[in-house]
């Protein structure tokens, strides 16, 4: 929850795995920049708290991680916000993040975020 006791702003946490095909990743690559470039401007907005790439048990000590999916934080107004902004994403448009799979809850962080 925000720290801001005026605020109404609650956060959300957004799991969002990446389809299984073999293209899956070439689909995230080609569109990376892009979603880096939105995640910063959300970030500096304060509606994304933190976000980043789930990877694999085997590659996290590597060099080469192997991306899953994304986990993101978000501070809205409403579900349904969090929902909308989630629904722009390259990565949801262009087939990266599994719409079956996608889950928006609400969040209470242990720590102000």
């Amino acid at each position: 929850m925000s720290t801001d006791p005026s605020s109404t702003k609650s956060l959300f946490l957004v799991y969002a795995p990446d389809y299984p095909d073999p293209e899956c990743l070439s689909r995230r690559l080609s569109v990376r920049t892009t979603h880096l470039a939105n995640a910063g401007n959300l970030l500096e907005q304060g509606i994304l708290k933190i976000g980043g790439a789930m990877i694999t048990p085997e590659t996290y000590k590597t060099d080469q991680k192997k991306m899953t999916g994304s986990t993101l934080i978000y501070s809205a107004d409403s579900l349904e916000e969090v929902r909308e902004i989630v629904e722009n994403d390259v990565y949801y448009k262009g087939n990266v993040w599994d719409k079956e799979k996608l889950v928006i809850t609400p969040f209470v962080s242990a720590k102000p975020l």
